[in-house]
């Protein structure tokens, strides 16, 4: 597939008197790489920065921007990103090109290999993690079981399956560091509980429809939790030299891809006291 124009893909719509939200088709490409061309359109306006954007949310299809209307009308910022996505268009192509050639599904056996090589051919600065997760841990509770019963399958076929994909990162939000991963296998999606909890362990690996995630702290939650990570995902860049306050930072960032890895209890005891 070759975009020739970019509204083959785009829409821009008026959001409010200071915001227009850009929506990429996936129908045509594809959940992931209308995320990736949100990427793409995400940089490109940062690359050229205008003194009049407040705020900008990238989501899934979406790109929200917030802009000063002391500066600008929509007109003159709807020009702009028309400007923006027509000399992306290439870029576009590349990377809808290097994804369509490339082979959806991997056994795990094949991640290592084949997904990072993927993953390079698009950018030269994408992140890769792998997370471990503990998914038989008896001293926090778990969906697991129920998980597999939902769905006629073992429990080990539930892990499995969970740890066939890699995974990018669509969007960041609900709370610091809460990454939107995606897409599950479709033999695992699970609507959300009906009854959310009050409290959800911090380093909880759930999985809700089509997404899966990590809770970083402690928070209220109603996804379907399979199992635990031992890895911290907020991490305190506060200089202590510095009088300035800390910063936080997240270890998973949109666009990033993560593969998960089961790892024993032991293992996963022996990581957090370390």
């Amino acid at each position: 597939m070759t975009i020739t124009n970019y509204k083959d893909l785009l829409e821009i719509r008026t959001a409010s008197d200071c915001c227009v939200i850009v929506y990429v088709d996936d129908t045509t490409i594809g959940l992931e790489l209308a995320n990736i061309v949100i990427e793409i359109l995400t940089r490109a306006l940062l690359a050229n920065r205008p003194s009049w954007l407040c705020e900008y949310i990238p989501s899934y299809t979406s790109l929200l921007i917030e802009f000063s209307l002391y500066e600008v009308d929509h007109l003159a910022v709807n020009a702009l990103l028309k400007k923006l996505a027509s000399e992306a268009t290439n870029e576009i192509n590349h990377c809808v090109g290097e994804k369509l050639t490339a082979t959806t599904q991997l056994s795990c056996d094949q991640i290592s290999d084949t997904s990072r090589k993927n993953l390079d051919a698009l950018s030269t600065d994408k992140r890769f993690h792998r997370i471990p997760v503990c998914y038989q841990l008896n001293s926090l509770q778990t969906d697991l079981a129920k998980v597999a019963k939902d769905k006629n399958i073992s429990e080990d076929i539930v892990v499995n399956l969970h740890c066939s994909n890699v995974y990018r990162v669509f969007a960041t939000g609900f709370m610091p560091g809460f990454a939107y991963l995606g897409e599950l296998p479709v033999e695992l999606s699970q609507p959300r509980l009906s009854k959310p909890r009050s409290k959800v362990p911090k380093g909880a690996v759930a999985i809700a429809d089509r997404q899966t995630a990590i809770y970083p702290d402690e928070s209220p939650g109603g996804w379907h939790i399979i199992g635990y990570t031992p890895l911290e995902l907020l991490f305190n860049t506060t200089n202590v030299n510095s009088v300035e306050s800390g910063h936080i930072e997240a270890l998973l960032k949109p666009g990033d891809y993560v593969e998960f890895y089961p790892v024993t209890e032991s293992e996963y005891t022996n990581w957090v006291h370390s």
